[in-house]
């Protein structure tokens, strides 16, 4: 069996360790080959992110555009993604995305030579305001797949509703490097407490790990949490991690409005997260829209309880509410105020419910969806 993927930017980490585990796994199997094509280097936004860390690619790979995404025009795009369809002659292609026209001609062309498409799909209905017009043109595409990967129940479920199969859906979940994120935060967690009276961080923290922009809904959760301060006598602060064009705008929000405890810390690469991480006791995602979230795996794997916004993509599959955190939605400041209440009273058990997100994020490991998505490769293609 031949494996082939298409994927967008060769910057993104975290699919690049998936990559690594279905090559070992291609690998072990006799006269089976995989390859993924990455159209670009990186997409403008993730430009000052920080270099490509290439030794995290230990897959056969092959690189369209050596820049940004944004600099690769459809005619290049289509002609190098034909190029590596043809010369590979795989079995299988697995498609990232349903909105680019040079997928569509892959799709063409795969279907007149009876090869069998899957499509990763990331979205949910509810990440983005839908076009009637444009949700058709999408339902019209995606019927045309043997299969789907998605991102948890929400993508599977969209899907669904544009008229995918039910019975087409092959995963379902997305995952982290569970075991290293966990490794570096126990080697950080003997540290934790010198490295908060370094930074002056109060002895218990919530913590927010993103970009910091509107859509991350950091304004409503400082809100959220400037009122739990003034009900209730607690130490407890934020720990913001993260870089964006909103910073001003919340720094000005927290001085205007007094709000004490609230530390700002510059974006760090995948690695370093877990050392901020065991600096908190509760992750934050107060998210408008999040695809998503793999921040909340990232918190799990490291026994951290969670509080998801219900618009957030993970939500659904990871928060079990009330047992390992809470789910809330974006737009009401008094449920979150009440949950950050819960936690700064001392009225849930944190290691309990910790306890229970190492539980839950064990089944969304890199081995078992790998190990997923290649049975799918060979189900789809009757290899199997």
């Amino acid at each position: 069996m031949k494996v082939l993927i298409v994927h967008n930017i060769l910057w993104t980490h975290y699919k690049a360790l998936i990559f690594n585990q279905l090559q070992l796994i291609a690998n072990t199997q006799k006269d089976d080959s995989l390859l993924v094509v990455q159209i670009a280097s990186v997409e403008r936004s993730r430009k000052s992110l920080g270099k490509i860390d290439l030794s995290q690619h230990q897959y056969n790979y092959t690189l369209l555009h050596d820049g940004l995404i944004e600099d690769i025009g459809f005619v290049s795009r289509a002609k190098g993604l034909l190029r590596e369809v043809i010369k590979f002659k795989p079995n299988v292609v697995n498609l990232t995305g349903y909105y680019d026209p040079a997928t569509w001609l892959v799709l063409i062309y795969c279907k007149i030579k009876g090869i069998k498409t899957i499509l990763s799909n990331e979205s949910t209905s509810g990440d983005h305001k839908r076009n009637k017009i444009l949700e058709s043109i999408k339902s019209f595409i995606i019927t045309k797949y043997d299969g789907y990967f998605n991102f948890g129940t929400r993508s599977k479920n969209y899907l669904i509703g544009l008229g995918g199969d039910p019975k087409k859906m092959l995963v379902n979940r997305n995952c982290v490097d569970n075991f290293n994120i966990n490794r570096i935060y126990e080697l950080t967690i003997p540290l934790k407490h010198s490295i908060k009276k370094s930074l002056k961080l109060p002895e218990k923290n919530f913590i927010f790990v993103g970009r910091l922009i509107d859509d991350k809904n950091l304004l409503r959760m400082l809100e959220a949490f400037m009122i739990a301060q003034r009900k209730i006598n607690s130490d407890w602060g934020i720990i913001i991690l993260g870089d964006g064009e909103q910073k001003e705008e919340l720094t000005d929000y927290i001085s205007n409005h007094k709000i004490s405890n609230i530390s700002f810390h510059e974006g760090v690469a995948w690695d370093k997260v877990p050392y901020y991480l065991a600096l908190g006791e509760v992750l934050v995602l107060p998210s408008y829209s999040e695809t998503w979230g793999l921040v909340v795996n990232e918190a799990m794997a490291c026994g951290l309880p969670v509080m998801v916004s219900e618009n957030c993509g993970c939500a659904e599959d990871l928060v079990q509410d009330g047992k390992n955190g809470f789910t809330f939605s974006p737009y009401d400041v008094e449920k979150m105020t009440e949950i950050f209440l819960k936690f700064m009273s001392n009225e849930v058990d944190l290691a309990k419910m910790g306890g229970i997100s190492k539980e839950i994020i064990k089944n969304y490991s890199l081995e078992n969806v790998a190990e997923e998505m290649y049975d799918s490769f060979l189900k789809i293609t009757n290899c199997k």
